[in-house]
């Protein structure tokens, strides 16, 4: 298998060139997790709006002061929407190389074929309840934005648990397999 394209390293028109390709990475796992990716930079930019908006407001009341409570949410909030773009872009790689050991046949390929969209799922659930706690508290012009995050984040997970759920036939254990049953049960609900 030729060296795995590095997914941070490519402008979009070229990412959308290689997942058109025949090469087989990038991927629905890589697709997957890169569609989180964009999920919590959109969040991102819907965090710093807001973070804006109490600033400018602070400076047009007397005291000058920010509302400290929504200062400290949305700062904690633009803190794990960056986070989670991280965790997402490498959950991307990752999943390249995940595919590479399932086709060089080594012992960790299969679960870590399985462990990968998992890891997209989880990241996904935690930005997805971020940004449903975030919703009704965000600044009116760029809710339509936190939908939006909130709807790509979603179809994120749900690709990344198929993903999984197609790879449990590389398991050869049963037992192994009914350990990931139960992981891709739980994170669907």
């Amino acid at each position: 298998m030729s060296d795995l394209p590095v997914i941070n390293d490519l402008k979009v028109s070229e990412y959308f060139a290689e997942l058109a390709s025949d090469s087989l990475f990038p991927s629905a796992g890589a697709a997957a997790a890169l569609t989180g990716a964009q999920a919590a930079a959109l969040f991102a930019m819907v965090c710093r709006v807001n973070l804006r908006k109490i600033k400018e407001a602070a400076g047009g009341r007397s005291g000058g002061a920010p509302d400290q409570e929504q200062l400290a949410f949305w700062e904690r909030s633009l803190e794990l929407a960056g986070s989670c773009t991280r965790r997402f872009l490498d959950l991307a790689q990752e999943d390249g190389t995940a595919y590479r050991e399932v086709v060089e046949e080594k012992p960790q390929g299969p679960s870590h074929s399985i462990e990968v969209p998992l890891g997209i799922a989880r990241c996904g659930g935690e930005l997805a309840a971020l940004i449903e706690a975030a919703f009704p508290k965000s600044y009116a012009p760029v809710r339509a934005d936190a939908e939006t995050a909130l709807c790509l984040v979603r179809g994120s997970k749900k690709a990344a648990l198929a993903v999984a759920r197609y790879n449990l036939p590389l398991l050869k254990e049963k037992s192994e397999r009914e350990y990931y049953v139960n992981q891709i049960e739980e994170l669907s609900r």
